[in-house]
């Protein structure tokens, strides 16, 4: 049943994850460690993969892991808010509404911190492209379609050196994988708007992709990859 205080915890839902999203960490330590947003470097992009390009793996690492947390953090205070049980860190759901329950609160929060990412309020609503966000929220969903996904991500990359092509293979299987480990309908349609902020996100990248002149990344030297 829907009351005025859960209508309350659900906006607070949105607001902290959307706030958790907007530290957008690749400007954040690019403007602490070099003192120059990363945003004027390469390609423009907020993301690990122009910190990667721009100033290295170690940076790249870092960036991707607070992004990550960040995603993390945002369901578990969810969780919080909401009154849940944490069964998704010590326990096995019961039923598959119970299921279903929990992975909606997931891709709530998920959602809503992705959006930060893209647009975050800190940095004048330009951000990254939410790949490294995303991929937060799958690992808290299910590790084994992160698992999955990551196998796939780093295979595509392998053999094209096409890091967007890599996010937008695994934006457009995650919610064919939904479907198949859940079978349901409701999960696979919050799955799709993951995909479909994704795509959008990488618009300019996929046009670059079919005229061929799209980036390919090196991980044999920093020098390479810019």
């Amino acid at each position: 049943m829907i009351t005025p205080a859960l209508i309350i915890k659900y906006a607070a839902v949105i607001v902290i994850s959307y706030l958790l999203g907007s530290l957008n960490f690749s400007i954040i330590f690019s403007k602490f460690f070099a003192k120059k947003d990363i945003r004027e470097s390469g390609s423009g992009n907020a993301g690990a993969t122009n910190m990667l390009r721009t100033y290295g793996k170690r940076f790249a690492v870092i960036t991707m892991i607070g992004d990550i947390l960040k995603v993390a953090v945002s369901i578990i205070i969810t969780f919080a808010i909401l009154g849940e049980p944490m069964k998704f860190l010590f326990g096995i759901p019961q039923s598959a509404e119970e299921i279903q329950r929990i992975m909606i609160y997931k891709e709530f929060a998920g959602f809503f911190c992705v959006l930060g990412h893209i647009f975050p309020v800190f940095f004048k609503f330009k951000g990254g492209k939410g790949v490294a966000a995303c991929t937060g929220m799958v690992i808290m969903v299910d590790w084994r379609i992160a698992l999955i996904l990551f196998i796939i991500f780093m295979a595509v990359i392998l053999i094209t050196k096409w890091i967007s092509l890599g996010s937008i293979v695994i934006a457009l299987l995650y919610p064919i994988l939904i479907y198949a480990f859940y079978k349901n309908i409701i999960l696979c349609i919050i799955a799709l708007l993951f995909t479909a902020i994704v795509i959008i996100a990488h618009r300019k990248n996929i046009k670059r992709l079919i005229k061929g002149t799209e980036n390919k990344i090196s991980f044999s030297s920093k020098s390479k990859n810019r």
